[in-house]
């Protein structure tokens, strides 16, 4: 899988949610985040943690599996994990991933597991298709003022101005900023045609660096620099780039 997916485990009977996890032994990119006895807990539970996917009972003590999904501000994928199969027609009525009837064995569990997996792949895709559009909508000439990032499932853009440096991390690149480090799924060299040149120099075949973050230089004894951001971080500016420096600050 190209992302975790975290859940939690829903049901009021100890030993169901222990078969759950055993099953779920054989998924390690599978992250049980929370197990809840009841409906009030998973409510609670859901909406704080907000896990891609939740096991949920149906018939529990108090507020049962469809009162929970009534509640729930955090619409995860639902597989129901049920001994009554008079409920499967409503259940898939809200769009379940699956319903599973006790008992199950391995092979049933794993059917269920693969429709998670398959309709999560197809949403990573999808929400990468987006950012690509996002990343290609200016016009010719006309340099980004933000940079459009994934962050789980949600599509974030990240300021130009508070970006420091740029760092080559295979065919993506990390975004170094004050607070934080963000992976961009374009290349460098892809990048670097996005940015405004006058703010933003090539120092190094791995990295890009914000010209007014520059607090000092140092020579290496190699012809090149180390140059020191205002935030400490130290980006080498070898020796092929070091004249494009020279030019900025002589």
């Amino acid at each position: 899988m190209k992302n975790s997916i975290t859940t939690i485990l829903v049901d009021d009977e100890p030993l169901a949610r222990k078969l759950l996890k055993e099953h779920l032994q054989d998924y390690p990119d599978i992250h049980i985040i929370g197990e809840c006895k009841n409906g009030r807990e998973a409510i609670k539970a859901i909406n704080k943690n907000k896990p891609n996917l939740v096991f949920l009972d149906i018939r529990m003590p108090g507020i049962d599996g469809f009162e929970v999904l009534e509640k729930l501000k955090h619409m995860p994928h639902i597989i129901f994990s049920t001994a009554y199969g008079d409920y499967a027609l409503k259940a898939f009525e809200i769009n379940a991933v699956d319903y599973l009837l006790k008992p199950y064995d391995r092979r049933r569990f794993s059917q269920a597991l693969q429709k998670v997996i398959n309709r999560t792949a197809k949403m990573d895709n999808e929400i990468d298709r987006i950012i690509q559009v996002l990343q290609q909508s200016r016009e010719q000439g006309v340099y980004h003022d933000r940079i459009f990032i994934r962050k789980g499932k949600r599509i974030v853009s990240v300021d130009i101005r508070n970006i420091l440096w740029i760092e080559a991390d295979g065919d993506y690149t990390q975004l170094h900023t004050n607070n934080d480090i963000h992976l961009c799924n374009l290349s460098l060299n892809a990048l670097e045609k996005k940015l405004d040149p006058s703010r933003f120099l090539r120092v190094h075949r791995a990295s890009i660096i914000a010209n007014d973050c520059i607090d000092h230089l140092q020579s290496d004894g190699e012809g090149g620099f180390v140059a020191t951001l205002k935030d400490k971080s130290k980006v080498k500016i070898s020796r092929t780039y070091a004249s494009s420096i020279r030019n900025i600050i002589w």
